[in-house]
């Protein structure tokens, strides 16, 4: 294989190197885990709106069109959403002092101390479900993060 750009290219068409069967079990075992640590949390917001006020906060300020595009929703959605958690207040919008036309969404405290009491009781879930497997799990589970952050980065 030569080492130009088409290379990494057909690198990402290759496939799987993994049965279906294991790509299903992955699947299913991700998206279990996801939706326990959610149920296991604190807050009465949609995963929707909990995932929007997430990225808010990340960014410190994002245009609901921003906000559509990171989150992978149509603009209209976006601003449902952000209008739902505007209502809670949980996040406002700021005039843009260059462009007056351009609202910023921006957090509010009660919207970062939401997020830090939703986090902080998933964090309590899953280290207590971690700390039922023995170390050669938890290593392995260490191990395979860096993959994983690279199929939600989409880089795999």
């Amino acid at each position: 294989m030569s080492s130009t750009g088409t290379d990494s290219a057909h690198a990402e068409r290759r496939p799987p190197r993994r049965s279906s069967d294991d790509i299903d079990r992955l699947r299913l075992v991700l998206l279990r885990l996801a939706r326990r640590i959610r149920t296991n949390s604190a807050g009465q917001i949609t995963p929707s709106q909990l995932a929007v006020l997430g990225s808010v906060i990340r960014h410190e300020r994002l245009t609901v069109s921003q906000i559509a595009e990171r989150e992978h929703v149509k603009p209209p959605s976006a601003s449902k959403i952000v209008a739902a958690l505007e209502q809670r207040g949980l996040v406002e919008r700021r005039t843009d002092p260059d462009d007056r036309r351009c609202a910023h969404i921006a957090p509010t405290a009660d919207g970062i101390a939401h997020i830090e009491a939703v986090r902080a009781a998933g964090r309590t879930w899953l280290a207590t479900q971690l700390g039922q497997l023995d170390d050669h799990d938890l290593d392995a589970i260490e191990t395979a993060l860096p993959a994983l952050e690279q199929l939600l980065e989409g880089g795999a």
